[in-house]
């Protein structure tokens, strides 16, 4: 096993999904951030993984509050 190591986080700008008609098994996910774009790609088991992380994680996180 390597090494952990410390990777940079950018804050993110911007996502989008990208479906292939001719890759119907998989989606591509586009991620903006200040430092340019990321491409991923994911099959419908990992995004229905992902959909449930991030909502769990988002319930868990304290809401926002209005600077006013």
């Amino acid at each position: 096993m390597a090494d952990e190591q410390e990777l940079p986080a950018y804050p993110i700008r911007a996502y989008q999904l990208i479906p292939d008609p001719n890759q119907p098994t998989v989606v591509a996910l586009a991620i903006e951030t200040d430092q340019g774009h990321s491409l991923f790609l994911a099959t419908r088991e990992i995004l229905k993984d992902l959909g449930k992380d991030l909502l769990d994680r988002a319930a868990k996180m304290p809401a926002k509050r209005d600077q006013t």
